[in-house]
């Protein structure tokens, strides 16, 4: 269940908010909720106000205009909560990286761009590259190591490689799979 399920169901009862259920699932604190309620609704917003420019690019090349405006529009929203002293939880990021993809693969299938049949594999390419968009992102902002450089440091024999630098108070998705927000 992703945090936009979880709203639509209202809050736990469970007064241990954050405590997992017997169903092995975490469910959100009211902070984490908040924080994606209002991640996604800015980001759904943003995207709206460049529906004519995103459309068009949508006409061209589907998923390549999915992964740069929803990447572009996550990327910096989280930047701006951060500069203001409010990081976004890496879990809420997450799954309101995922929500944000299931829009706009609603809407390139309501518009006719991708047929009922591609969906799934729209969404998992989208999700795919997305991730490695933003990855690529923190690596040009010097927040995390590129690919190259990691494999030009390769790990010592027996040790683990050394945990990607980020801004500080913030997150990147580094970290956020070093932390286990990425399975």
């Amino acid at each position: 269940m992703n945090l936009n399920e979880m709203a639509q169901q209202g809050a736990p009862e469970d007064p241990q908010a954050g405590a997992a259920p017997a169903g092995g699932k975490t469910q959100p604190t009211a902070q984490q909720q908040t924080q994606f309620d209002m991640l996604l609704g800015r980001a759904r917003q943003i995207m709206g106000e460049q529906a004519q420019e995103w459309r068009q690019a949508m006409e061209v090349n589907p998923a390549e205009a999915a992964v740069r405006m929803g990447t572009q529009t996550l990327r910096f929203l989280t930047m701006e909560s951060e500069k203001a002293g409010q990081p976004v939880d890496p879990a809420v990021l997450l799954h309101a990286g995922v929500q944000l993809v299931k829009d706009i693969a609603g809407v390139a299938n309501d518009a006719g761009l991708v047929p009922d049949d591609q969906l799934e594999p729209f969404l998992q390419q989208v999700m795919q590259e997305s991730i490695a968009e933003y990855m690529r992102m923190d690596a040009d902002e010097g927040l995390m190591p590129s690919p190259d450089q990691l494999q030009q440091q390769g790990p010592q024999a027996g040790q683990q490689p050394p945990p990607a630098p980020g801004p500080q108070g913030g997150i990147n998705l580094a970290q956020m799979a070093q932390q286990g927000g990425m399975q």
